[in-house]
């Protein structure tokens, strides 16, 4: 009889009543596996709490256990989903299979890899931990990552402008209100501006003498191109624009009037009327490190139609490296087609498309009952938050709190629920995105440069995102690091991975 360890996960205590309940759905399916195999279970690992620093202690534990123990031969999870929650635990666990000779055996998945284990079980796993990792990636707000979930959750991640102030809802949490005395200031800056009658610097001159504001000129130039104050945030690192939630008190005409008036005082076009650059911050340079920047050309022909081009090179401005001279100035139309190569490399074939259908299918499972769970979780926290609220109200009636420690704590209350409320919204948002990442997956696999091609610059940005990061440019090619599966998929190319026959993985698929 083999020997093998059990690993078993939740992401919240909550999913122990709900979905995946470890003593009536994992555990008791993976006991009844291993009797099936004729595995003896020598002990059980049991993550019963959110992945934090201590199921990382327990998971590197379990990792030791079977490495330092030769005799045990495989470790039996429920689904891949819920042994490899990141890639740091799918390399350890792939380490396990080559290093250690390790069986990986995952119930739910109907999948056994193995070091044997060809290019098809292998696309299998990767596939399942890819389409997992884009939905946690969507959802959790960790250090890595916060900055932009927060801006696709409508969530300002740094300080509020002026006329706003920054405000803590909960230990956790935290939100954007208006102050007032400054708010009625910016909208008063934008009121005057847009008369036309005004400079920065004869602006801050009268609302220093009318209201006793007292700022540099500059400051005030600043405020008057915040698109922050329409419902916008601007991140300069992928120069867009994502959508907040937050109160607005400047009128959207108002703002774009003042914006018109900007552009005449500066006799050229505003920026937001200009060419769109569709890799802006997407390349670095592979031999200095800098950034590759976009730059419009404009040709004027002999019938006196004028047209725009966009070019990328290299800004060169590293000390360490310095200038370098055999930098390539790259045509957008030019880099569309050294990108769409990229999509040409995790191509597979045509006779394997039906087995990643199935995958995905397969994967989709996990997905409804995640789903579902965060659905039911958030529901229930802002019927909690009412039933609070309603009983608060009647304390109030009854003189056992007063009027303002009700406000209070029903505008705290009301602050949790909108979080909650937009946490369901960015669900549906993202149960959205994962159909629309597995299209994509099925159509990057068949026919990914095609797609590329003719995709929108913000598909395009998107397609290269599903893809990969780390994109550098060496010359006239493009080096990127790989997502899994695409990785495998690009390796299996080449090589002769892709064999005919049976899998390695013989157990029945439904």
């Amino acid at each position: 009889m083999k020997k093998a360890v059990i690993l078993a996960r939740v992401s919240t205590k909550k999913q122990e009543q709900e979905g995946l309940s470890l003593e009536e759905i994992q555990l008791p399916a993976m006991r009844e596996y291993a009797e099936l195999h004729d595995f003896e279970i020598v002990k059980e690992y049991v993550f019963s709490e959110s992945a934090d620093m201590g199921i990382r202690k327990k998971f590197n534990e379990m990792m030791d256990y079977v490495k330092k123990h030769k005799d045990i031969e495989a470790i039996i999870a429920f689904r891949v989903d819920r042994a490899t929650r990141n890639f740091a635990d799918h390399v350890a666990m792939d380490n396990l299979r080559t290093e250690y000779n390790k069986e990986l055996h995952f119930v739910h998945d109907r999948l056994t890899i193995t070091a044997r284990s060809v290019g098809r079980d292998i696309t299998d796993w990767d596939t399942k931990v890819y389409l997992a990792k884009q939905i946690i990636n969507r959802l959790k707000e960790d250090a890595h990552n916060s900055r932009y979930a927060k801006l696709r959750d409508g969530e300002l991640p740094g300080i509020a402008p002026y006329g706003y102030k920054n405000e803590a809802i909960d230990k956790r949490n935290k939100t954007v209100v208006p102050v007032p005395f400054k708010a009625n200031i910016a909208l008063k800056t934008f009121e005057l501006y847009a008369t036309g009658t005004f400079s920065y610097k004869s602006l801050a001159k009268r609302m220093k003498t009318d209201y006793g504001v007292d700022m540099p000129w500059s400051s005030f130039g600043t405020i008057l191109k915040n698109r922050f104050y329409i419902g916008e945030i601007y991140d300069k690192a992928t120069d867009n624009y994502y959508q907040h939630h937050y109160e607005q008190f400047v009128p959207y005409e108002l703002f774009w009037q003042v914006q018109d008036v900007i552009a005449g005082h500066g006799k050229k076009k505003i920026k937001y009327k200009g060419l769109p650059f569709t890799y802006r911050g997407l390349l670095h340079c592979k031999k200095c490190g800098c950034a590759i920047t976009p730059e419009a050309k404009h040709k004027k022909q002999k019938n006196g139609n004028k047209h725009s081009y966009a070019y990328y090179h290299c800004t060169g401005k590293s000390k360490a490296y310095g200038k370098h001279k055999d930098t390539e100035w790259l045509e957008e139309k030019e880099l569309d087609g050294i990108l769409a190569q990229l999509f040409d490399d995790c191509k597979i074939p045509e006779n394997e498309l039906p087995r990643l259908e199935q995958i995905l299918k397969e994967a989709h499972g996990g997905k409804v009952v995640f789903n579902k769970e965060q659905v039911k979780y958030h529901n229930t926290e802002i019927s909690k938050l009412q039933n609070r609220i309603e009983v608060a109200y009647e304390d109030k009636c009854d003189g056992s709190i007063t009027q303002a420690e009700y406000d209070k704590k029903r505008s705290k209350w009301r602050q949790q629920q909108k979080l909650h409320e937009r946490k369901l919204a960015r669900l549906s948002e993202v149960d959205e995105q994962y159909y629309v990442t597995v299209a994509y997956l099925l159509e990057i696999a068949a026919r990914g440069s095609e797609l590329f091609i003719a995709a929108e610059p913000n598909e395009k940005r998107e397609l290269i995102g599903l893809l990969g990061q780390n994109l550098l440019l060496d010359g006239k090619s493009v080096q990127i690091t790989l997502y899994k599966p695409f990785d495998t998929l690009a390796s299996c190319l080449d090589s002769s991975i892709w064999l005919p026959g049976p899998d390695s993985n013989r157990q029945p698929r439904s």
